[in-house]
C-alpha cells in the first residue's frame, strides 16, 4: 500500500512539474534571449568605451548638463580686476607697462586684500618702471605671481616668474586642455617635464624637473584659507586634504573619459557660473579711485587680461551653442577654480565624484536589460517607440539628477545599450517569424532532433545487448544446444517426450538464432544510419526540398525497427516461460 501511495505521489509531482515547465517555457525563452543580448551589448559597449570611441559623446553630454545647471551667485570672496580693450585704448599702452602694473598693485594693497594674484607675465621688462615693479614685488608678501611650464620641447622652455619673487609666491598658470580645445580639468600640482635635445635652455622655476610646482589658483586658495587655520596635508594614498575635504585625484577613465592624460594632480572643474563668477572692475577704475574698499578688503583680488586681443582665453563647456562670448578669459577660469576650492572647503559644496568601473558596467547592463525586456513584451511598433522615447528621457533625467548632486556617470553608453538591446530583440523576433527564418530554424531543429534520436536508439541497442535478458537468452541458446545433444542420445523409451523435445528444441533454437542475428543487424543498421544522418546534416546542398519528408523517414524506420525488436523480445520471453512450464511438467510426470 505504501509503494502504491509513493508511486501515486511521485506521478503527481512529475505531472505538475511537466505542466509548470510547459507554462513557463515561453517566459524562460524570452529571459534567456534578453540576457544573452544584454551580455553581448554590454561587453561591446564596455570595449568601445575603453577604446575611446564614446568619449566625445560622453563629453558632449557632460557639457550639455553643465549648461542646463543653473548659475550660482557671484562669489563674494573674490574680485576680478580686468585689463580690457577699453583700458588699453585709454592708457595708450600695449602691453601695459611695468610702471602701471606697479601703481595698480600699490593702490590695491592700501585697501588691505587678503592676497593679490597677478596673472600677467613679467619675465622680461615691458615699458618703463621695471625697478619700481621689482621693489613692489619684493616688498609685499601678499602678491602671488605666475609662470608657464615647459612642455618638454626645446622651443617651448616655459616662462619664468617675475624677477624678485620667491618660489613660494609663484604658481603655474597652465591647464589641462581636452581634445577639441575645451577646458574641463584643472591642475593643482605638477612636475615639469624634462627638456630634451637642448642643454643650453636657461633653467627657471617652471622648467626645473627636480621639484613639484603648485598652481596659481591653489596658491591663492591656500593663502586665503590660512586665516581659517586650514592647511594642506597629504594622506597615505597621496590625496590632497584641506580641512575635512578631500580633493580626489582625477583618473584616466573617470566619468566619461577614456585614457585621458591624467598626469600631475588634476581635478574636474566644477564651474561656478557662465557669466559672473565674481565682482569685476577694470584697471582704469582702480587707477581713478573708483573702486570701493569694501570690494577689496579681506578678498582675493585677481589681476589679468580679459580682452581677446591677448590669447589668454579658453573654450569651456559653456562655449557650445553661443554666437558671442564663446571664450572665457584665463583670469576668470582661475577665479572659477578658486571659488570651487573655497566652496568645497568652507561651504561644503560637493566636488565631482565618479563611480568605480564595476558600478558603471552594472549601470549599462541594467539599462540594457530594461530595453530588452520592453522590446520582448511589446509587439506594436508605435507603442514600442513611444515607450523607448520615455525610457530614454528617464535615463537622461536620472543622469542629470546625479549630475546635480555632483556625480558624473555615463549617459551615452546606457542610452545606446537600451536601444541596441531592444533593437536586437525586435530584429530576432521578426527573423524568427519570417518564412526564411522559420525554415532555417525548423531545419536546424530537425537536424539536431534526428541526431539526438539516433543517439538514443544506439544507446537503447547497447542497453539491450548488455542487459540480463540478452545474456540469459545466450545462455538459453547454449542450453538448447546441449539439450538437443542429450535428446539424440536417449533411448526411444518415451516416444511422446522425444517427439515433443525433437519438435520444440530445434524450433526454439532456430528462433533464438534468428532473433540474435536480427538484433545484431539492427544495431549495425542504426550505426550506419547515424553516420549517414551526420554527413547529411553537414551538407548545404538544396537537395533537402522537403525537410518534413526526410525527417519522417529518419524517425519512422528506427521506431518501427525497435518496435519489432521489442515485440520479438517479448515473444522470446513468453516462449522461455512456456519451456520452463513444459520442463516442470515433464519432471513431475517422471
Amino acid at each position: 500500500m505504501t509503494k502504491i501511495s509513493n508511486k501515486f505521489l511521485s506521478d503527481k509531482i512529475r505531472s505538475a512539474a511537466a505542466q509548470l515547465s510547459q507554462l513557463y517555457k515561453p517566459s524562460l525563452t524570452v529571459v534567456s534571449s534578453v540576457l544573452i543580448a544584454t551580455a553581448a551589448v554590454t561587453l561591446s559597449l564596455v570595449g568601445t568605451r575603453h577604446l575611446g570611441i564614446l568619449e566625445p559623446v560622453e563629453l558632449s553630454a557632460y557639457d550639455q548638463m553643465l549648461r542646463w545647471r543653473p548659475d550660482e551667485k557671484p562669489d563674494p570672496r573674490l574680485l576680478i580686476v580686468g585689463i580690457t580693450e577699453a583700458d588699453i585704448q585709454k592708457l595708450k599702452q600695449w602691453p601695459i607697462s611695468d610702471r602701471k602694473i606697479a601703481e595698480i598693485l600699490q593702490k590695491l594693497e592700501k585697501m588691505q586684500p587678503t592676497v593679490i594674484g597677478l596673472d600677467v607675465l613679467r619675465d622680461v621688462p615691458l615699458g618703463e618702471g621695471r625697478e619700481e615693479l621689482t621693489k613692489v614685488l619684493q616688498k609685499s608678501d601678499r602678491i602671488i605671481g605666475v609662470c608657464l611650464v615647459t612642455d618638454g620641447g626645446p622651443d617651448t622652455p616655459g616662462s619664468p616668474p617675475p624677477a624678485g619673487m620667491s618660489a613660494n609666491r609663484v604658481g603655474f598658470a597652465d591647464f589641462g586642455i581636452d581634445p577639441g580645445g575645451i577646458l574641463r580639468r584643472a591642475l593643482l600640482f605638477m612636475k615639469p617635464p624634462i627638456i630634451k635635445g637642448d642643454n643650453s635652455v636657461e633653467k627657471h622655476l617652471c622648467n626645473d624637473n627636480s621639484q613639484v610646482l603648485t598652481s596659481f589658483n591653489l596658491q591663492l586658495s591656500l593663502r586665503y584659507l590660512q586665516k581659517y587655520k586650514i592647511f594642506p596635508r597629504l594622506a597615505a594614498d597621496q590625496s590632497l586634504w584641506l580641512g575635512k575635504t578631500k580633493f580626489k585625484k582625477l583618473k584616466s577613465n573617470d566619468g566619461g573619459y577614456s585614457n585621458v592624460d591624467a598626469r600631475g594632480y588634476q581635478i574636474l572643474i566644477n564651474y561656478h557660473s557662465r557669466s559672473q563668477v565674481a565682482n569685476k572692475v577694470t584697471i582704469t577704475d582702480v587707477l581713478q579711485g573708483k573702486v570701493s574698499p569694501n570690494l577689496v578688503k579681506d578678498k582675493i583680488v585677481l589681476i589679468g587680461y580679459t580682452t581677446e586681443t591677448v590669447k589668454d582665453v579658453f573654450y569651456t563647456p559653456y562655449s557650445g551653442q553661443q554666437q558671442k562670448n564663446q571664450f572665457m578669459p584665463g583670469i576668470v577660469v582661475h577665479a572659477q577654480v578658486i571659488s570651487q576650492i573655497l566652496s568645497a572647503v568652507l561651504d561644503k559644496r560637493p566636488m565631482f565624484w565618479f563611480w568605480p568601473e564595476w558600478a558603471e558596467i552594472l549601470w549599462i547592463a541594467g539599462w540594457s536589460i530594461v530595453g530588452g525586456t520592453m522590446a520582448s513584451r511589446m509587439a506594436h511598433p508605435w507603442k514600442l517607440a513611444l515607450t523607448f522615447a520615455a525610457i530614454l528621457s528617464g535615463c537622461g533625467a536620472i543622469g542629470f539628477g546625479i549630475f546635480l548632486l555632483g556625480g558624473w556617470v555615463p549617459v551615452a553608453a546606457p542610452a545606446l545599450a537600451l536601444i541596441l538591446t531592444g533593437g536586437s530583440i525586435v530584429s530576432a523576433d521578426r527573423f524568427n517569424k519570417s518564412a526564411y527564418g522559420k525554415a532555417i530554424t525548423d531545419r536546424v531543429k530537425q537536424v539536431f532532433k534526428i541526431e539526438i534520436d539516433q543517439a538514443q536508439k544506439e544507446q537503447q541497442v547497447a542497453d539491450i545487448v548488455e542487459s540480463d535478458f540478452f545474456k540469459e537468452l545466450q545462455l538459453k541458446k547454449d542450453e538448447l544446444k546441449s539439450s538437443k545433444k542429450d535428446t539424440s542420445e536417449k533411448t526411444p523409451s518415451d516416444p511422446q517426450e522425444i517427439t515433443l523435445g525433437a519438435a520444440a528444441l530445434p524450433q526454439a533454437q532456430s528462433e533464438a538464432d534468428e532473433f540474435l542475428a536480427q538484433l545484431q543487424l539492427k544495431a549495425k543498421q542504426q550505426k550506419q544510419r547515424a553516420a549517414a544522418t551526420a554527413s547529411e546534416s553537414d551538407s548545404k546542398t538544396e537537395s533537402a526540398i522537403d525537410p518534413g519528408a526526410s525527417a519522417s523517414s529518419g524517425e519512422t524506420e528506427p521506431d518501427e525497427g525497435f518496435s519489432d525488436l521489442q515485440a520479438r523480445a517479448k515473444q522470446m520471453r513468453q516462449r522461455r516461460n512456456a519451456d520452463k512450464k513444459i520442463e516442470e511438467q515433464d519432471l513431475s510426470g517422471k
